[in-house]
């Protein structure tokens, strides 16, 4: 995928089974030992059907976790926060996240780790629209103005507010929260002055003829690593081997699909809900076929910065790695 490419991948080492952690995340990362037999073969993993988590499905169907001796069954989750306290409760083995979600959970106290890191941020794939005609054209209008947001602390405010201390804009929207089905809806009622948008509907943003006034993917914020796999400290700790072969087929199915966007690309709205010629033309995450530390500090790093976690957080202790 070296059109929408912004990280270099790498081939997956089976010494580290794309895990290992070097620099800033190496030396509070959790690790377990392993002897290459899986504890339970059956796992439950939550995981929300975007494009940004499908290597989960993508690994499922062409049988990448069939090849490490796994039963995978994909449960639907309402979001990243949702599907982490089912992983706390033991409901589910493993959900998806993101490092912004995994290292405030973290720092908050709450014993997770992230296990793979699946996909970095898509050129140009978040962004801000309002409507056309609007006073609102680029980011410093958006002082001050209402603007819709899925959820706060999250994605959308975090990355924005990166990228305006970086151009050195003082921007402070005031954010509602809005679904995501419900944004462009809101922004033509004018009930809200703009929208905090996601593929798919930014596409359908701009085909209902909004303007998109910011680009959220630039500056501090391009290919970002952001998506994510986490499970239970406990789980980690009972199950090292099965948590190394979900980690490896994750991979694995990560390096494959970065080889065939254009089958990916027909594949996608099997999974998501996505119109095949959205699908065809929009912006697609780098799928990671290993782990890559630097790219997860990095993340950690700004949330850091915007003191949502503490000050002397260790990336490392976010991570989950396999003993060597």
């Amino acid at each position: 995928m070296n059109k929408w490419r912004t990280l270099a991948m790498a081939g997956i080492t089976s010494a580290a089974l794309g895990l290992s952690a070097c620099g800033g995340s190496d030396g509070g990362a959790s690790a377990a030992a392993t002897d290459g037999e899986l504890e339970k073969a059956e796992l439950t993993v939550g995981s929300l059907p975007i494009s940004d988590y499908a290597t989960l499905y993508w690994a499922d169907e062409k049988g990448f976790f069939e090849d490490e001796g796994l039963d995978v069954t994909i449960k639907p989750v309402q979001g990243g926060p949702g599907g982490v306290q089912k992983v706390v409760a033991g409901e589910l083995d493993l959900t998806n996240s993101t490092t912004f979600g995994t290292a405030m959970a973290v720092d908050s106290g709450l014993p997770i780790r992230s296990v793979v890191l699946t996909s970095a941020l898509a050129d140009n794939g978040i962004g801000i629209f309002a409507p056309k005609g609007s006073d609102i054209t680029e980011m410093a209008d958006l002082d001050g103005k209402s603007v819709g947001i899925n959820t706060t602390k999250n994605v959308g405010d975090i990355t924005f507010r990166a990228l305006a201390e970086a151009e050195g804009m003082d921007v402070q929207p005031d954010w509602v929260e809005v679904p995501f089905p419900e944004m462009i809806g809101g922004v033509e009622a004018k009930s809200i002055d703009a929208g905090y948008m996601v593929e798919p509907f930014m596409s359908a943003a701009r085909a209902a003829g909004l303007n998109q006034v910011a680009d959220l993917t630039k500056g501090p914020n391009e290919g970002l690593a952001m998506s994510t796999f986490v499970a239970s400290q406990k789980f980690l700790d009972e199950n090292p081997d099965t948590a190394a072969a979900f980690a490896k087929a994750m991979y694995a199915a990560g390096g494959d699909m970065e080889e065939n966007e254009d089958e990916v690309r027909a594949w996608l709205p099997s999974i998501a809900q996505l119109d095949e010629s959205v699908a065809k033309e929009m912006p697609l995450p780098t799928y990671y076929s290993q782990m890559e530390p630097d790219a997860y500090d990095k993340a950690v790093g700004i949330v850091k910065d915007q003191e949502l976690v503490s000050s002397d957080l260790d990336p490392g202790t976010t991570l989950w790695t396999p003993a060597e």
